[in-house]
């Protein structure tokens, strides 16, 4: 028999589920029994990370250190394996305290979520921790080409018996730009601007709560600009009457975004970067990443065949990512 699976998130799960309810890598924890957690300390976290002063690895959470310190004794007593949705930021105290007792008993697996070269001041990388793991995780297939002892591509995930809306073509006409990580802000500009060259009838919502970014959309036209961070809820709404998302990014491993999409089956104006096409394919017909890719723009723009050609391919892909086969393919990996 399987035995359970310890797990440390760095979301704070009672105010992740105000907003974020339905989406993120967190949730894969809810579609198998044999993931549990443990509580943390405040005070105890605290006094720990008081200890580590300058060394506080970038982007480690508090409450984290407590958990991993209350989990050490736990794993050790029990023998479950130790999972890290997060290890990128959160592994620290549990693989440092293996290397150092030299405990191999202690079994540790992590998900990696960011790009090596922008994670070395990452707790992960900053300690050289990936050696103390028997296992990673990896969103894509880009890190898996990394020297791990034992390493699997396992997907993102999406709740598909939430985000299941069926595009029947009633879609409005706007199109949706959502958040601020990993953005490159001046391509999504630019699109939005050659979308008005073919439709100056077009809207944009605009989702992004940070001001300094959300300022350089000011200027647009027909923009709505939305400051305020939605539920799930609100943003399945926007989905589901949206003529497309835009969505262009520096680097891609994983993305709620294109997960969401997928799942609502509204199109993805997006450039082919990362591992992206991971989750689309590499022949998605909407990638726009030369000049002489604006005809797919304008065709998209004014042939509602086209449209409809797309929406339904990413409704067609949307089954592989579903969180219940995910989540049994991880329980798997670990226990194997």
């Amino acid at each position: 028999m399987s035995k359970k699976i310890y797990y440390i998130n760095r979301y704070d799960a009672s105010k992740r589920k105000q907003i974020r309810e339905n989406s993120g890598y967190e949730q894969i924890v809810k579609y198998n029994s044999r993931f549990i957690t443990v509580t943390s300390n405040k005070t105890l976290s605290k006094l720990l990370i008081k200890l580590l002063g300058k060394n506080k690895p970038a982007d480690y959470i508090t409450l984290t250190a407590w958990q991993e310190i209350k989990l050490f004794f736990l794993a050790l007593f029990t023998k479950r394996p130790v999972l890290y949705l997060y290890a990128d930021k959160d592994a620290l105290f549990l693989p440092y305290l293996k290397k150092l007792l030299g405990l191999k008993g202690l079994r540790l697996y992590g998900a990696l979520h960011w790009p090596i070269q922008i994670s070395e001041n990452y707790a992960f990388y900053k300690y050289n921790l990936k050696s103390q793991f028997n296992g990673i995780i990896t969103l894509s297939e880009t890190l898996s080409k990394e020297r791990y002892s034992k390493v699997q591509v396992i997907p993102h995930g999406i709740d598909l018996n939430y985000w299941n809306f069926k595009d029947t073509g009633q879609y409005k006409n706007y199109y949706l730009v959502i958040g601020v990580s990993n953005r490159n802000h001046e391509k999504q500009i630019s699109i939005i601007k050659s979308i008005l060259k073919f439709d100056a009838t077009a809207k944009f919502k605009i989702l992004i709560s940070n001001k300094k970014v959300r300022n350089q959309y000011a200027n647009i036209i027909n923009a709505e600009i939305i400051a305020t961070r939605i539920n799930d809820d609100e943003l399945k709404a926007l989905y589901s009457s949206a003529k497309g998302v835009i969505l262009f990014q520096d680097y891609c491993l994983a993305s709620n975004v294109v997960l969401e999409s997928m799942a609502m089956g509204v199109p993805i104006i997006a450039n082919n970067v990362g591992n992206i096409s991971d989750y689309l394919g590499e022949d998605y017909p909407l990638y726009i990443d030369h000049k002489d890719d604006m005809n797919k723009l304008e065709s998209f723009i004014t042939n509602e065949s086209f449209r409809s050609e797309i929406s339904n391919l990413l409704i067609t892909k949307r089954n592989s990512f579903a969180w219940e086969q995910i989540a049994n393919r991880l329980v798997n990996f670990i226990n194997s």
